[in-house]
């Protein structure tokens, strides 16, 4: 059984290990860009059916896409005869599960509620959320693809910055009355047995849902939950392969976060924290 999983935030690697017999595919993205506004949010959905429609056609069993906002879950889904399952989606079922009330933490600001709004909206158990908690200041969003910005400091675990990832879920637990943390996006995936450690609360990882519910989905041999929806299908590609071709791709807000590496003239102490505001 093979799941090939969306790479949207550039993982080198899919964060739970595959039960016995379930091969894990990592797709990747031939556009990559960042969702910043619903305008992007366009262009980001495009990437991710190409991507899902490269994946269908080399073969697999479910889809998962590996990002909290499920970039085009339910355009792919018209066009999967497969499983497709969202992280975001299946991480609030998770923290939903029993009727348990939740809170969000997200590392970014408060301009891209927009994006939870909608998740929260459109997922079953997303009336369970108590609040959505924004640690990043809007700046924040200026450091997206560099060496400076919030996954990069998460994938070196810089001390202020889960402090300030686990200062914000106490808060958000307090302030809500709620009984467990959802983080707000696959990209804090490096941070999050850190976080946990540190609260006597679950906090949940939405890129280990998005694996579990796929894991499950693939052994209980689910099929998919609607057939062909569309005449239309190869479309997309063809229209990522022209927009690649004019050589002009605007990729302001790459985040391929798995190159992000330290300096090697100079350590992370030496640089100091980037700590979150």
């Amino acid at each position: 059984m093979r799941i090939a999983v969306i790479n949207s935030d550039g993982k080198d690697a899919p964060v739970l290990a595959a039960p016995d017999g379930i091969d894990v595919r990592l797709q990747e993205l031939r556009v990559r860009a960042f969702a910043r506004t619903p305008y992007d949010h366009l262009l980001v959905e495009l990437a991710h059916v190409d991507a899902a429609e490269t994946a269908l056609a080399d073969g697999c069993d479910a889809l998962l896409i590996d990002t909290f906002g499920d970039y085009a879950i339910e355009r792919i889904r018209t066009v999967s005869t497969v499983p497709v399952v969202g992280a975001g989606e299946a991480g609030i079922a998770e923290a939903a599960d029993g009727g348990r009330r939740f809170s969000i933490v997200t590392v970014w600001p408060e301009s891209m509620g927009w994006l939870y709004r909608e998740r929260l909206a459109n997922c079953a158990g997303g009336v369970a959320c108590s609040g959505v908690h924004h640690v990043g200041a809007e700046e924040e969003l200026d450091r997206v693809g560099t060496a400076a910005g919030v996954k990069a400091r998460m994938i070196r675990g810089e001390g202020a910055t889960v402090d300030a990832i686990v200062a914000a879920c106490h808060r958000a637990v307090a302030q809500d009355s709620s009984d467990a943390v959802l983080l707000g996006c696959t990209c804090m995936s490096p941070i999050a047995a850190a976080v946990q450690s540190r609260c006597s609360f679950p906090v949940i990882d939405a890129s280990e849902a998005g694996l579990r519910s796929a894991y499950h989905v693939v052994r209980s041999g689910r099929s998919a939950t609607r057939p062909l929806g569309t005449q239309r299908a190869g479309t997309i590609p063809s229209i990522i392969d022209a927009w690649l071709a004019t050589g002009e791709v605007p990729n302001p807000d790459e985040c391929d976060v798995c190159v992000f590496t330290a300096p090697a003239t100079k350590s992370n102490e030496e640089k100091g924290p980037h700590a979150l505001r």
